[in-house]
């Protein structure tokens, strides 16, 4: 995996859990391993496979969270509070997802998160709320010391072809692959 920039966007298509759990691990371990902070939003089952990566990797965790630089969110949870008439707006993102981001900001160098509440709106089919948080979380990296890795499971886009599949990868700074 290169390495990542203060302002990157990055897509990871993942085919399974264990993928997922280690790009995401691989792209978030460093944030354990300095000054960083950070922000995971997935599944309960993926944070609980990241989380475990990080651990096996010899990133402390509990650590990390009871020092304030790590926080996780249930994404599934949480996207009721996000969406207002179906979409994401700034301002219910600025409450579940920003403040967490501002304040982490304003006391750490940098903040690297991962997001998976895109995929699981897109799953759903609400695509276009899954657009307008992509370009939510760019908005946010225009303001923040912020990089960020966006999980898409690969089945729910699979064979789909025109604008709102392309419009995924161009909301992206870059793609990681599994093998990456």
């Amino acid at each position: 995996m290169t390495e990542t920039t203060i302002g990157d966007h990055a897509l990871h298509f993942y085919e399974d859990d264990t993928g997922l759990a280690t790009t995401v691990a691989t792209f978030l371990g460093p944030g354990f391993a300095g000054a960083d902070a950070v922000i995971s939003i997935g599944t309960r089952a993926h944070l609980s496979a990241i989380e475990q990566r990080l651990r096996s990797d010899g990133y402390d965790v509990d650590a990390a969270r009871r020092e304030g630089r790590y926080v996780s969110m249930d994404a599934e949870r949480i996207i009721a509070r996000l969406l207002r008439n179906g979409l994401p707006t700034r301002e219910t993102f600025g409450d579940v997802v920003g403040q967490h981001i501002e304040r982490l900001a304003e006391t750490h160098h940098n903040v690297r998160a991962f997001g998976e509440i895109v995929s699981l709106l897109w799953r759903d089919g609400k695509r276009h709320a899954a657009l307008r948080l992509e370009e939510l979380w760019n908005e946010s990296l225009g303001y923040h010391p912020l990089s960020l890795i966006c999980g898409y499971a690969a089945r729910i886009v699979g064979d789909e072809t025109g604008a709102e599949p392309a419009t995924i990868v161009t909301a992206h700074t870059r793609i990681i692959r599994s093998d990456a």
